[in-house]
């Protein structure tokens, strides 16, 4: 395999694995582009994190669902 696909590799299991906060920017679901910041946002609105609400209000998992596949890559690192 190519040294550089294998280093993309190892950096994507990097972000998967870390326990850091990810940043606003950090893109959550491609098809509505919502990122951090907006669930962030939404949730300081609502005084806590649902996710029946975030999903509804971001229109999450209605599209390809990538976001909702890959939920515990990024849920626990919102706050």
């Amino acid at each position: 395999m190519d040294k550089e696909f294998l280093s993309q590799i190892d950096r994507v299991d990097e972000l998967t694995s870390s326990t850091e906060l990810l940043t606003d920017e950090t893109l959550i679901c491609e098809c509505f582009c919502v990122n951090v910041g907006d669930i962030r946002e939404a949730c300081h609105l609502l005084g806590a994190f649902d996710l029946k609400t975030v999903q509804g209000e971001f229109h999450l998992g209605h599209g390809r669902q990538g976001c909702l596949k890959q939920i515990d890559s990024w849920v626990n690192k919102l706050f």
